[in-house]
């Protein structure tokens, strides 16, 4: 999914305290190339509504929902997926990946995305700690930032 030429970099915004969302990039030769959002909220984020929104900067070309452990939608540039988190005052976490380098109509990392995804956002519930119901369940509402 990576061209692995290049100055390796990251920007992040990730404290772990009190962080509502964040920002965290990897970067090659200060251009991004994959982009994370994570973000905590107290209602569901119904992720599918952001993947298909062109007003969401978690828009994803082509998504359609997977089966897996965690509630995800995957595009052929990024995905979504959310779960169940007891952290603060915060019940849900959703983490959005992004590629911003890929072909909006080329499906060929499909399988790649949601194979990393599925790794990521269990070893980003374990790092954070996150307690409570197993699987996220995605609602109508959410908070319109979640994403």
């Amino acid at each position: 999914m990576l061209d692995d030429s290049g100055n390796f970099g990251e920007y992040s915004r990730l404290d772990g305290a009190g962080t509502r969302t964040a920002p965290c990039d990897l970067l090659i030769d200060d251009y991004p190339v994959m982009q994370f959002r994570f973000a905590w909220s107290a209602e569901p984020v119904n992720i599918m509504e952001f993947a298909a929104s062109d007003n969401s900067m978690s828009h994803l070309a082509e998504p359609r929902r997977i089966n897996g452990e965690h509630e995800t939608v995957v595009g052929n540039d990024g995905a979504i997926s959310t779960a169940a988190c007891e952290r603060g005052d915060a019940s849900y976490f959703t983490l959005t990946m992004l590629l911003p380098r890929a072909s909006r109509s080329d499906a060929e990392l499909r399988t790649h995305i949601e194979k990393f995804m599925g790794v990521y956002m269990k070893a980003a519930l374990a790092k954070f700690d996150c307690q409570g119901r197993e699987g996220g369940e995605g609602g109508e509402g959410g908070e319109a930032g979640a994403a």
